[in-house]
Parts: C-alpha cells; sequence; structure tokens
C-alpha cells in the first residue's frame, strides 16, 4: 500500500455560557418557551440528540429551534414521601375507607 489518508473531524458543541458538551452531559435547554431538562448525546444527521435523563427516550432537535443551552448539576429521582401515622396504607397509596355513614351535599 502505498499511501493511507485517515481523516480526522473534531466536532465541538458549545452551551451558551460557552462550556464544551460532553456526551452524557446533564444539560438544560430552551425550545419555544420551554425548559427541558435532558442528557446531551451527540449530534445525529444535523439534528442535536437527547435523551431523558433516565435514558429512557431519545429527542431529536434542530439546532436553530434552541434557544439557550446550559451545563447543569447531575439529577437525582426523589423517593415517594411516606406519611407520618398514616400508617401502611398511606404508603402504598391505598385510599381509606369511611369509618361512618357518608353525608348527601346539603345535609
Amino acid at each position: 500500500m502505498g499511501l493511507k489518508v485517515n481523516e480526522i473531524t473534531t466536532i465541538e458543541v458549545e452551551a451558551s455560557d460557552g462550556q464544551v458538551l460532553e456526551e452524557g452531559d446533564v444539560i438544560l435547554i430552551r425550545v419555544k418557551d420551554e425548559d427541558i431538562v435532558c442528557r446531551y448525546q451527540g449530534l445525529s444527521n444535523g439534528y442535536f440528540a437527547t435523551s431523558t435523563c433516565d435514558g429512557q427516550k431519545e429527542n431529536k432537535y434542530r439546532q436553530s429551534s434552541i434557544e439557550t443551552c446550559y451545563r447543569i448539576e447531575d439529577v437525582e429521582k426523589i423517593p415517594p414521601r411516606t406519611v407520618k401515622g398514616a400508617g401502611r396504607d398511606a404508603a402504598d397509596g391505598a385510599v381509606p375507607k369511611a369509618s361512618g355513614p357518608l353525608l348527601a351535599p346539603g345535609a
């Protein structure tokens, strides 16, 4: 082989404040007056690709539709709260039954 050519292309995507985004970064983007928290996934066929923070769904945006973009701290899911003294039914999401007769409206 007399000749070998390697084409190396580097694409850097910068947030609105100049920070370089890397795949997997948690970001906040504004699209049509709506703020969206998601993970940056890179560029895909010219589109800005993101996924939900739990990685379940991928979304793609036109670069021109993104008004602002900021890299933010990681987010975490908060476990459900339990109500003190409510017992096991409240923690399970069960609706308590009425202990006496129900009154009709206006009675």
